[in-house]
């Protein structure tokens, strides 16, 4: 059995990816996923994940012993540097631990407390996972490192995100004004980010993006899904702006492909970002994706599925071409459908995957 130990409590990129992992190897192994109480409680019970969940009040030394002496698992499976630290201080060497990195804030590349901890936690990990060449490149003491080191991506699956909205017809190619599912004024959108609502994935630039589209006229609503500490602050910025009708925070929701799907863009304006499968979710329902390049976003997007951007201007400008241009969206919604498919890996992500589980025990 594989204990997934992730400090998280909601749902985004990382818990994403425990989800995959137990879903496509649920025939050839058994998993809990320990996290926190909170929202993934109900988007475990949504995709039928529940009964592998394992409540704590918060992610501690003692609830990783606890578990570990009443489960018994061949393989703890911690995600991210948090958990990642806390499992070989409580288990120091006792069960294999597998850590797998998920992104690459910025003080990985510094000599700081945390950088320091995961170095010297690193003696007691039998195998570490990062998404992308950005996190092994970034980290300040990659080379420090003893144990093996796979560059593994992230699962992902066209077919799987497709299959969550009810109403997606795949047709191949898609104008600006031909949407691949019915129109819904609920769903519907001209932009569409999401994410957490935190410093990484900078979505005041969405809503300053989106105030000065709409000031111009190019579109008419844009959506922000997602929550976090940042969430006061943007809904100030949009009531004293006078776009609450317009500029849309709608929270946490369990399902976001539903948002993806009826919009025209997706904006990813992250400071930093381990891999980006937010962007590779939105091309597999031919949305086009407007993002920065940093880390892992810099191998999604490029000019035949969306724009590279780095400041507002680049982004309004970007947008307004897009939309514009009916024939230059349809050629990057195919382009999007297609740089999809690229990465379309689910099978051999889990072989990969269960053979270093199977290696290690």
């Amino acid at each position: 059995m594989v204990l997934h130990v992730i400090k998280s409590n909601i749902y985004s990129g990382a818990e994403n990816v425990v989800c995959q992992i137990i879903k496509g190897l649920s025939d050839r192994e058994e998993f809990i996923y320990m996290a926190p109480h909170g929202p993934i409680e109900d988007k475990l019970k949504s995709i039928g994940l529940i009964n592998c969940y394992r409540g704590i009040d918060k992610l501690s030394v003692y609830e990783i012993k606890k578990a570990v002496e009443e489960l018994h698992p061949t393989v703890v499976h911690a995600h991210d540097f948090t958990a990642s630290v806390l499992c070989g201080i409580a288990l120091k060497g006792s069960v294999p631990i597998v850590s797998h990195l998920h992104n690459n804030p910025p003080w990985i590349k510094d000599l700081n407390i945390k950088s320091i901890a995961y170095k010297m936690a690193c003696k007691y990990f039998n195998h570490i996972l990062m998404v992308s060449d950005a996190v092994y490149d970034e980290y300040r003491y990659t080379s420090k490192i003893k144990c093996p080191i796979t560059i593994i991506g992230n699962p992902f699956s066209v077919d799987g995100v497709r299959s969550q909205v009810a109403d997606f017809t795949f047709t191949g190619t898609v104008t600006e004004n031909d949407f691949d599912c019915d129109s819904n004024d609920e769903l519907d959108s001209d932009i569409l980010f999401v994410g957490r609502l935190t410093e990484q994935k900078d979505p005041m630039m969405v809503v300053e993006v989106a105030s000065e589209l709409i000031k111009n006229g190019v579109i008419k609503r844009a959506r922000l899904v997602g929550d976090g500490e940042l969430y006061e602050q943007l809904s100030s910025f949009v009531k004293s702006a006078g776009l609450e009708d317009k500029v849309i925070l709608e929270g946490f929701k369990k399902n976001s492909y539903d948002y993806m799907a009826h919009t025209k863009v997706q904006i990813m304006p992250s400071k930093w970002e381990g891999f980006g499968l937010v962007a590779l979710e939105a091309m597999s329902l031919n949305v086009p994706v407007v993002g920065t390049d940093n880390g892992g976003l810099g191998k999604i997007i490029d000019s035949s599925c969306g724009y590279v951007c780095h400041t507002k201007e680049e982004y309004v400008n970007a947008i307004t071409e897009l939309l514009s241009d009916s024939a230059l969206y349809a050629k990057k919604s195919t382009g999007a459908n297609a740089r999809a498919l690229e990465y379309n890996n689910i099978n051999e992500y889990c072989d990969k995957l269960f053979n270093i589980y199977e290696e290690l025990r």
